[in-house]
């Protein structure tokens, strides 16, 4: 079922979501609020938009063109929906088709790509047939694995284009590696915690194709206090 929400505390900014599919989680916050806002880059993509989530928030911050690639049909349908919902047919494109494919006619073409991937590699204990085929392909690597992903953003982005990418924790060795064979220069990595004084899950990572070297590790960001509550920071993203 369908059904039509604000967007946190965003004035105005509102999306429509299908609860039997992956709905936005604080990942694709933390991801479109990692990137600092700049007139410098004109041409966005976001990989894997799913219901076009992150274009939305960071259309609050750029006038530039955004274009956002979804294979998942049903999931485009309500991008779409959630593009002229909002009113911004004109700056945000959907497109239905597979990154892979989708990157093949768009060498050097990209400033900036968002990517919030699928985090799992499938294995014998992924359990796939137990979960729903809408939240598969946006949860486990069948359709996409991370090394196509940074090859595509490898493929689409300008000499000096920025790449952005949360994923998790545990795989960050993995990610460096894999931007290292792909010439990116990794230069800032944030590692989020849910909380002080636990594991951390997640890493936000900021890599430029063909960068120079040096890289920057932030202050970690925790998303909430021990009572559960968001932290002042956290709230602080979630609204204009």
């Amino acid at each position: 079922m369908e059904v039509k929400n604000d967007i946190l505390n965003y004035k105005k900014l509102k999306i429509i979501q299908d609860n039997k599919m992956f709905n936005f989680c604080i990942d694709s916050i933390l991801l479109a609020r990692f990137w600092k806002p700049s007139n410098k880059y004109k041409s966005i993509l976001d990989f894997g938009t799913n219901n076009a989530i992150i274009p939305l928030i960071i259309s609050r911050y750029t006038k530039s063109k955004i274009t956002a690639v979804e294979i998942q049909e049903e999931s485009c349908k309500i991008a779409k929906k959630n593009i002229l919902l909002n009113n911004l047919e004109k700056q945000i494109e959907i497109v239905n088709m597979d990154i892979k494919k989708f990157v093949l006619d768009k060498n050097n073409q990209y400033d900036l790509i968002f990517c919030n991937p699928p985090f799992f590699k499938v294995d014998k204990e992924s359990n796939l047939n137990k979960k729903s085929k809408f939240l598969i392909p946006a949860r486990h690597e069948v359709l996409i694995t991370l090394e196509e992903i940074i090859k595509s953003a490898k493929i689409a982005l300008k000499n000096g284009g920025k790449f952005l990418m949360v994923h998790l924790s545990n795989r960050l060795d993995e990610i460096i590696i894999l931007l290292k064979q792909n010439n990116f220069s990794v230069k800032k990595i944030q590692i989020v915690y849910s909380k002080e004084k636990q594991e951390s899950k997640r890493v936000l990572i900021e890599a430029i194709n063909d960068g120079n070297d040096g890289m920057k590790i932030l202050e970690p960001l925790y998303i909430h206090n021990d009572d559960g509550t968001y932290k002042k920071e956290i709230l602080e993203m979630f609204g204009d």
